[in-house]
């Protein structure tokens, strides 16, 4: 499922300069300069006893994979259990727990199962497993997100010892793409009906069948995972025996713990540690799948014009922004969906995302689309969360110009918690005009996100409504030639351009902090459902 937001649990660090005056000299610009990507790294020649790995959005509530859209859960359970596929480097889908699947007509895919396959407990992988798990999901009362990729299904079932059909209502270009995802993440169906509402937990655990197994949940403390040598995957055998994760949420004290040798590792490294930690390890950042944006939730006050809309974008200082927050860890976006998540018919959605304005600061045009508008007095609220600190910083700076030009926004910065139910909860999302959001795709396609805005969608929280965005999405759901349904989806996203129902500001980089004596892992989006853990070992 596209997240719409990335959970972090961390408190913040917010500067009280602006954007112009965030300068130390040589070093801050050298430490805003755009970070290279990391494509590839080398292998591990080594075995690894124990790595430390700190998961930055604290402890997770449960190990249970129907839950995995929690970065705490899902940085876990990536390295214990598996889909019928998973994604490669590449992003492309690759069997797992199954070997293929046909698609003999349009509303038609019948699974193969693999031969061999088991749970750690040493019991089979079976068409009933397999089922179970993905009704299991569908199950309102379990509060799963990945319920989401069913809107058109018929039905699952058992169709034979080794395969599984899955049968749909209408075409959904969409579907396959989750068979690599925790909506098919595979777990014992014995187990699970044991432990009832305790599966996943500290006390009962979870049955799965992935290269590592839970040794120790020591509530407060850590997660002990140790490898699964009994793995299917004998190509991929980790090379580090045993896993330990911690919980450190504080910014500075994950800093400290990496930069002493106390934790191994980290995927989103706090910015305020790039300095402390350059020469110590590996930093190293990779393209991401992750927007940051400005999302109008309130039409009915002064964004109701489009006029003040387009003045927000044009006040907004895009490259001191990617400089003096980001510091060079991100890039420009032009549309919602960022480059790196066009999975096919690139040349189209190329063409189509450079016909798109750059985005660049002009107060002159904001000044006088406000001075055109007769709502552009009222008070617009910009809600962001103070958990992440580019966030901050963001909003403070756009608040800060938008005075420049005559609009008023207030901030109002927001707990994890409260930033949370903002996606959930109507009474949360009450008196706020604009929010300032962070999302990621888990596959490489544009229309997984472009869909969340059409009339009816949950996370349509501002009411959007374009009939003729909407025949665009629906239209290309329906539609599996590739070309054909870039040219549909970018259709839709040059109608959302237009209408600055959201505003892009930047894709933030995937980074890992890693000791010097390990190597193995490069920075991508899909550590948060792919086992990155068997890449990883010693230099």
């Amino acid at each position: 499922m596209p997240r719409p937001l990335r959970t972090a649990l961390t408190p913040v660090l917010i500067g009280c300069c602006t954007l112009a005056a965030c300068s130390n000299g040589g070093k801050a610009d050298d430490q805003a300069r755009p970070k290279a990507i990391t494509t590839a790294v080398s292998a591990p020649t080594k075995d690894v006893d124990t790595v430390t790995w700190n998961v930055p959005a604290g402890e997770p509530p449960t190990l249970d994979p129907a839950q995995s859209s929690i970065e705490s859960v899902s940085t876990i359970t990536a390295n214990m259990c598996e889909g019928l596929f998973t994604l490669g480097p590449d992003y492309r889908p690759r069997p797992a727990l199954a070997t293929r699947v046909d698609h003999p007509d349009p509303l038609t895919f019948v699974i193969h199962l693999r031969d061999g396959a088991r749970f750690w407990n040493g019991r089979p992988v079976t068409p009933e497993d397999v089922v179970y798990s993905a009704e299991r999901i569908l199950d309102p009362k379990l509060g799963s997100s990945w319920i989401g990729w069913a809107v058109n299904l018929r039905g699952i079932e058992a169709t034979g010892r080794n395969t599984v059909t899955v049968k749909l209502k209408r075409p959904d270009a969409l579907v396959p793409n989750f068979f690599a995802m925790p909506a098919f993440f595979v777990v014992e169906k014995a187990t699970a009906e044991a432990a009832g509402k305790a599966f996943g937990t500290a006390r009962s655990g979870v049955m799965c069948t992935g290269p590592y197994k839970t040794v120790a949940w020591t509530q407060g403390q850590n997660i002990t995972l140790t490898r699964n040598d009994s793995w299917w995957n004998t190509a991929a055998r980790p090379r580090v025996e045993n896993l330990r994760f911690t919980f450190i949420s504080d910014p500075s004290a994950q800093v400290a713990a990496l930069a002493g040798g106390d934790v191994d590792g980290q995927f989103n490294v706090p910015l305020t540690g790039i300095d402390q930690l350059s020469g110590k390890g590996r930093l190293l950042y990779g393209q991401s799948m992750a927007p940051t944006f400005l999302s109008v939730l309130n039409r009915n006050g002064a964004l109701g014009d489009l006029a003040v809309r387009q003045a927000l974008q044009a006040l907004i200082d895009y490259r001191g922004i990617l400089k003096s927050v980001y510091q060079g860890t991100a890039q420009p976006l032009r549309a919602l969906v960022p480059p790196a998540a066009w999975g096919y018919a690139q040349d189209v959605y190329r063409a189509e995302y450079d016909r798109l304005p750059e985005p660049a600061q002009d107060l002159g045009k904001a000044r006088d689309l406000v001075k055109r508008s007769p709502r552009a007095k009222g008070k617009i609220v910009l809600g962001y969360t103070s958990a992440i600190e580019e966030n901050a910083r963001a909003a403070t700076a756009i608040a800060d110009t938008a005075k420049q030009v005559g609009l008023n926004i207030q901030l109002k910065p927001m707990t994890a918690e409260q930033f949370g139910a903002v996606f959930s909860s109507p009474a949360a999302r009450a008196g706020i005009d604009l929010l300032l959001a962070g999302g990621y795709l888990d596959f490489p396609e544009p229309l997984s996100y472009y869909q969340f805005f059409t009339i009816g969608s949950f996370y349509n929280f501002g009411g959007y409504a374009n009939k003729e965005y909407d025949r665009a999405i629906f239209a290309a759901m329906g539609q599996e030639d590739p070309a054909a349904r870039a040219r549909l989806v970018t259709g839709a996203q040059a109608i959302m351009a237009r209408d600055l129902v959201n505003i892009p500001i930047a894709t933030q980089h995937v980074s890992v902090y890693h000791a010097s004596r390990l190597t193995g892992l490069v920075p991508r989006q899909s550590y948060l459902n792919t086992p990155w853990a068997t890449t990883l070992g010693g230099a």
